[in-house]
């Protein structure tokens, strides 16, 4: 399982070369005003042992560990056992803090080792904010149900979670032209349905206010909808064909996009390490030749590049290919699943199957 144990591993901000850069060039810097002052030698000496010993791969795999842990219990704490007993809740309590006192010294070694170069890793910010902030709000018994939030220190330590992370940040821009489609869609059906049916006696006010529509609608979309329809086709018989409307849009064409842009930003992710391999060694490979050579051998450069970058982009490209057909052919199967729900829903059953 790979583990942010290595201070060079890449980071939201920047690649792991920049922020090694950084912290060696700081180091050089040093190096001469260290070798004469006794004092800064051992601070150095001290900064080096706390990066070795905090980026351990075990340490590094404890801190995950005690994360989990810390997280169970924080669950188990809210049981009746546990509540409703001060001797066992203060137990937790005093086991909770003791959790929170290894991971401040665990980052205040981050902090000593990185230095000032601590705030370009972003995850290392996260892990920061997190540890502040549980450290202020102790106090308070209402903020304090947020410090399961610390359990979201796992994704720093873990590249799969980091990665997927940055997928979905990287998709946030193509997300959010999404998301206006589908709230001006649930505007528009909103209106609609508070217009067509707001007057209907029904079990509860699902459409009598624009905002309770918006509310009733936002419910369907999690495919919970066959009650109100039945209730509203009661009194109107037609009151299936905006429903089914609704459905076939935000459930499956607006949800679909959603996935097929997921999938997008996961599959460069996947490839990028792939690709960019392929594509740097191939130029030094055609750098070397071109130096022994001469007009011949930069041509052959300039072409063998130019098949690997095809090449990457063709094997990107039927990549995706094979992703959207899945998941084209998920919708189709949604869709069949759909018509038999509303077959069934619509067609009412005789007597004798009853």
């Amino acid at each position: 399982m790979p583990i942010y144990s290595d201070p060079k591993a890449p980071t939201p901000e920047g690649s792991s070369g920049e922020l090694d850069v950084t912290i060696h060039a700081s180091n050089s810097n040093v190096n001469s005003s260290i070798a004469n002052s006794p004092l800064l030698t051992k601070l150095n000496n001290l900064r080096l042992i706390c990066g070795e010993i905090v980026n351990d791969h075990n340490v590094q795999l404890g801190i995950i560990v005690l994360i989990v842990i810390n997280a169970i219990m924080m669950g188990v704490a809210t049981f009746d056992f546990v509540s409703e007993n001060p001797k066992v809740d203060n137990v937790f309590e005093k086991t909770d803090q003791a959790f929170l006192i290894i991971f401040t010294i665990e980052l205040g070694m981050q902090l000593i080792y990185h230095g000032w170069t601590f705030y370009k890793d972003g995850w290392l910010v996260f892990d920061f904010i997190i540890v502040v902030l549980s450290w202020s709000f102790a106090s308070l018994q209402i903020i304090r149900a947020f410090r399961i939030f610390r359990a979201l220190r796992i994704i720093t330590r873990i590249e799969t979670m980091r990665n997927l992370v940055a997928a979905l940040f990287d998709i946030m821009p193509r997300l959010g032209a999404i998301t206006a489609l589908l709230l001006l869609i649930f505007y528009i059906f909103a209106v609609l349905f508070t217009q067509l049916f707001g007057d209907l006696e029904l079990s509860a006010p699902f459409f009598s206010r624009l905002d309770y529509s918006l509310l009733t609608l936002f419910v369907m979309m999690t495919m919970e909808w066959a009650d109100v329809a039945r209730e509203c086709m009661d009194q109107i018989w037609w009151a299936w064909a905006p429903f089914i409307a609704f459905i076939m849009i935000t459930g499956f064409i607006v949800f679909n996009l959603i996935i097929a842009v997921v999938c997008d930003a996961v599959a460069v992710i996947e490839n990028k390490d792939d690709l960019e391999p392929d594509l740097f060694s191939g130029m030094f490979e055609n750098g070397s030749k071109a130096e022994g050579g001469e007009g011949d051998g930069e041509a052959g450069t300039q072409d063998q590049l130019e098949e690997t970058v095809v090449g990457s982009d063709e094997a990107l490209v039927d990549d995706l290919a094979q992703r959207i057909s899945f998941v084209l052919d998920s919708q189709r199967e949604m869709l069949a699943t759909l018509e038999l729900l509303t077959r069934d829903t619509l067609v009412p059953s005789s007597p004798a199957e009853e």
